[in-house]
């Protein structure tokens, strides 16, 4: 007997990762200032250079597009990334003994994103492939 094989549903789930500078307040505070007496054009040119700074001092970030074929792990998933589970075991990876070299002595934090909406469409997605399979 022949039983043709049921494609399986895949989705994929963005995950943004994103290492931060905890403390920007001492940078901006010694490196922004301005002697303009326009108090406009002052702000602008403080805006200015705190941007520039900001900039400078990005660490980056990655996305990933983590691929998912059955219902229990992507709820195990997103199980872990509300509870902070998935942050925790994120930091070993991205928090790198070459960043800490290169930040110095300056605290770094890591965020994580996901959204709801691609968790619940990608749920539902896989849902209704469970409901047609059986």
């Amino acid at each position: 007997m022949y039983i043709p094989l049921q494609k399986k549903a895949m989705l994929y789930v963005r995950l943004r990762v994103r290492a931060e500078y905890c403390n920007y307040q001492s940078v901006l505070q010694g490196n922004v200032s301005s002697i303009k007496p326009d108090p406009v054009e002052r702000q602008l040119e403080c805006f200015a250079q705190a941007s520039a700074i900001l900039r400078a001092r990005d660490l980056g970030y990655i996305v990933c597009d983590i691929k998912f074929s059955e219902i229990t792990y992507l709820d195990a998933f997103w199980r872990d990334y509300l509870n902070g589970s998935l942050l925790e075991a994120l930091k070993g990876v991205f928090i790198t003994e070459s960043l800490k070299q290169a930040v110095g002595n300056e605290a770094i934090k890591l965020l994580v994103n996901v959204e709801e909406s691609d968790y619940e469409k990608g749920r539902a997605l896989l849902l209704k492939n469970l409901h047609e399979s059986e």
